[in-house]
């Protein structure tokens, strides 16, 4: 009985070691595992935070470029996602510095501007202080209702009655290589005749949005030559160019546009 007993015995003891070292081997693969990921996961972090304190001195590098060339909503926006990257003290004396000056600038372009309160109806309107002048007009001016602002482009001329035309039909504007119709409705033309006087006045307010935005961001301003045609029914025609002045206003109005929230 005994004999019989020793080779299962061994058996035993046998497949015990075996166990045990094939535990040990996983335990010590799991561990390396577990060892290779917690360096991954480190590596990762640090490269994180290693990007994100890039990316925020990035963006402080080029507010401070947009803050020196003018562009101070760009400028004020571009410090404030730095800002919320990393709060640095450089960072919000910046932006307090951009502040600072939309505030001057914002003082010395109401200076120009002629502004209009109506309490009743909570609207106020912002327009250029010269207004509707002899020969052609041609500016945007802003209405901020109920704390939501808006741009609208007065176009048409003061002539006398002689001059004018009957009623214009079309706007054109030619801009270098870019010719532009601006749409409106007839109907909704102002008028106005004082023979003694003015002569004919003709204007009409256009929605500033897309294409018109576009004429008076950019088109207009990268153009030394811009050509306003109307046009009546009876398909004459009358050209204006905008003079320096005019284009001037323009760029004040919409840089005051930009400040407002």
């Amino acid at each position: 009985m005994e004999t019989n007993k020793k080779p299962k015995t061994f058996k035993k003891i046998m497949l015990i070691i075996v166990g045990v070292i094939v535990a040990l081997s996983i335990i010590g693969a799991l561990s390396n595992n577990t060892s290779s990921t917690t360096d991954d996961k480190t590596n990762s972090a640090k490269e994180t935070k290693s990007s994100k304190s890039e990316n925020h001195e990035e963006l402080f590098a080029e507010a401070q470029k947009l803050f020196k060339d003018g562009s101070y909503t760009d400028a004020i926006a571009t410090v404030e996602k730095a800002i919320k990257a990393e709060n640095k003290d450089e960072y919000t004396k910046l932006k307090a510095d951009i502040e600072a000056k939309i505030k001057e600038r914002k003082g010395k372009l109401e200076a120009k501007f002629d502004i209009k309160e109506d309490k009743v109806e909570n609207i106020t309107f912002i327009s250029p202080a010269s207004g509707v002048t002899k020969g052609l007009v041609f500016y945007p001016y802003i209405g901020v209702k109920d704390s939501k602002k808006y741009m609208l482009l007065r176009a048409g001329y003061q002539e006398d009655a002689s001059k004018a035309l009957f009623v214009f039909t079309s706007i054109k504007v030619r801009a270098g290589e870019d010719l532009e119709e601006l749409k409106f409705n007839p109907m909704d033309k102002l008028n106005n005749v004082d023979f003694m006087g003015s002569g004919m006045t003709e204007v009409v307010d256009i929605g500033v949005k897309d294409k018109t935005e576009n004429l008076l961001t950019k088109v207009i301003p990268s153009n030394d030559e811009v050509i306003v045609r109307f046009e009546d029914i009876s398909n004459k025609t009358t050209d204006y160019t905008l003079s320096k002045e005019q284009k001037q206003v323009i760029a004040d109005i919409l840089e005051y546009y930009s400040y407002l929230d």
